[in-house]
């Protein structure tokens, strides 16, 4: 398959990657190659942070990514529709094709996190090592793995479900899996990662996925799956560890956003930037910026109540200007804003909303559920106002769009809650996932079946 591994013979098996992060001091060399790098724990760090590396570039959430799971929803209008030969304007108004550059981009990347992660997982187990060491490395994989399958599920449905390094003649025989066989896959990778990996790592290698973070993650991918027990089981040691507030908790939107996101207890996890390092910063534009209206904010803010401390950070931005909840300092368009994609907030909404699916008024669910209001500065909330399941699972869904607007969940959310008929009428449901890139299609020996129904 061209699009993952003729491109990953340049960006996989010559490793490139440098990070963000403190813990990326092991700088994987160009002049390595697949077979002679990973044959050591040495190797196998280095090959690590080309994982992480991954999902930094501007094909995932350095860029492109966010265009995917934002601009489509109802938090950000894209009003010069001629920028960019018309890609984002595309995604926006639910005209885009296969031949669109930013999903071929996505795809492309999120295959390169897979395939980067399957060489540490197809290397790691004959490597002689501290077992403890090895468990958390593959556990690392695991995770990068699982939340790029998410990703992938998310946005094409049914996907390849590459597990081994392949050569490019094997990758042409690729098909689709279904949905429920990559989320199977998701779930033990998940599962086995959240059992291999640490609850914190010191401050020198933060940054890395941890078992709150595995958690969380497999919490979420049960509530895209309707298995609301089972994301309650999922979550709660991470809302025990949020109420603990030793290692995580919940901490205000401004105390975080936007200069604090490397430091903050809310944090589960984040890609990790730098400015100022080879290729580690995003570029200031890639945070929301509004350049010639190509961003413009459209979260009502009448649905913010008067204190709610997160207002100001997602308010309408001028010519130039970028959300305060990305308005980190820049240098030469470079900044070091990261970009979450667990936060313990969002965890305490999956932990409430998940409770409220399985039986309406538990108390636990109206805790987490307050836990965030209270957060952000605004009223609790009981059963004496929100009265029944479907009043309080209204309130979850208003709450999780302004919790995490601008995080590259909004148009997955509106998706999984069947809002879209609603949200966008005279949409046809195709477009609730988005079609194959061309690219990788034109690369497949079995192209039968291989689009997504709707865009033939």
């Amino acid at each position: 398959m061209k699009t993952y591994i003729i491109a990953f013979l340049t960006c996989g098996l010559m490793i490139t990657a440098t990070s963000c992060k403190k813990f990326l001091d092991l700088k994987p060399l160009d002049s390595y190659v697949e077979n002679s790098f990973y044959n050591d724990e040495k190797g196998l760090q280095g090959g690590l942070i080309s994982c992480y590396d991954a999902l930094q570039t501007d094909s995932l959430y350095g860029n492109h990514f966010l265009t995917l799971g934002e601009l489509r929803g109802d938090n950000l209008i894209d009003n010069d529709p001629g920028s960019g030969a018309g890609v984002r304007n595309q995604i926006e108004v639910f005209s885009e094709t296969s031949a669109n550059n930013i999903l071929a981009g996505v795809w492309m990347g999120s295959y390169r996190a897979v395939y980067r992660s399957n060489i540490i997982l197809d290397r790691a187990p004959a490597i002689s090592m501290s077992e403890t060491t090895k468990n958390q490395i593959i556990g690392q994989a695991k995770f990068i793995r699982a939340l790029s399958y998410f990703n992938l599920i998310r946005l094409w449905g049914s996907v390849p479900l590459v597990l081994k390094v392949q050569k490019t003649e094997e990758a042409r025989q690729n098909t689709r899996a279904t949905a429920a066989q990559v989320y199977q896959q998701v779930i033990d990778d998940l599962t086995d990662a959240a059992i291999k990996l640490p609850s914190f790592w010191p401050d020198a290698q933060r940054g890395r996925a941890t078992n709150y973070a595995a958690s969380a993650l497999l919490g979420k991918v049960y509530l895209y799956q309707k298995r609301f027990d089972l994301a309650v089981t999922a979550l709660q040691p991470v809302v025990a560890a949020i109420y603990a507030g030793t290692i995580i908790g919940t901490v205000p939107q401004t105390s975080t956003f936007p200069n604090n996101l490397k430091t903050s207890k809310d944090v589960i996890f984040a890609v990790q930037y730098l400015a100022g390092g080879l290729k580690e910063f995003v570029h200031q534009d890639n945070r929301y910026r509004n350049n010639n209206n190509t961003n413009i904010i459209s979260i009502p803010q009448a649905l913010f109540e008067a204190t709610d401390n997160r207002k100001g950070l997602v308010g309408i931005t001028g010519t130039g200007g970028r959300p305060g909840k990305f308005n980190a300092p820049q240098a030469n368009n470079e900044t070091s804003s990261d970009f979450p994609v667990l936060r313990c907030a969002e965890v305490l909404l999956m932990y409430a909303e998940a409770l409220n699916e399985v039986s309406y008024g538990d108390t636990e669910s109206f805790k987490a559920f307050n836990a965030v209001r209270s957060n952000a500065g605004i009223s609790v909330k009981t059963a004496a106002v929100l009265t029944s399941q479907s009043e309080f699972r209204t309130a979850v869904y208003l709450e999780r769009r302004l919790e995490l607007a601008l995080e590259a969940d909004r148009w997955f959310d509106i998706v999984r809650t069947n809002q879209m008929n609603v949200i966008f009428p005279g949409i046809p449901a195709f477009r609730s996932i988005y079609p194959v890139p061309q690219v990788e299609i034109d690369n497949i020996n079995n192209k039968s079946g291989y689009q997504n129904p709707g865009y033939n």
